[in-house]
């Protein structure tokens, strides 16, 4: 792979950008422009990536809350049944692995 630098108009460019951004002061506007891609410099996009990890973030927060929140309930009426083998094991195995007690599934 190779990459290759080219440094042509980046002065004019600038100045460019610049007069865009006193421009877009005065009038209250943006400064946004396709001066960078008509002038062939790189330009930079940020994937959408970022968005998705904080939406999936947040989807599992709002799932654990409803399981705690049932699990409370299940409590609540004594109809609460741990598994205690599935419990024990998931103890000890985190013991050994020198660990904390996660939930897999």
């Amino acid at each position: 792979m190779s990459m290759r630098i080219q440094n042509d108009g980046i002065a004019s460019l600038a100045a460019t950008q610049a007069t865009q951004v006193e421009n877009a002061a005065h009038t209250g506007g943006s400064a946004q422009t396709d001066s960078a891609a008509q002038s062939g410099a790189d330009q930079v996009a940020i994937s959408s990536l970022s968005g998705n990890v904080a939406a999936s973030v947040a989807s599992l927060a709002s799932q654990q809350a409803a399981r705690v929140s049932q699990l409370a309930a299940l409590y609540a009426k004594g109809a609460y049944q741990p598994d205690s083998l599935q419990t024990s094991q998931a103890m000890v195995s985190a013991a050994l692995a020198g660990g904390s007690i996660e939930e897999e599934g």
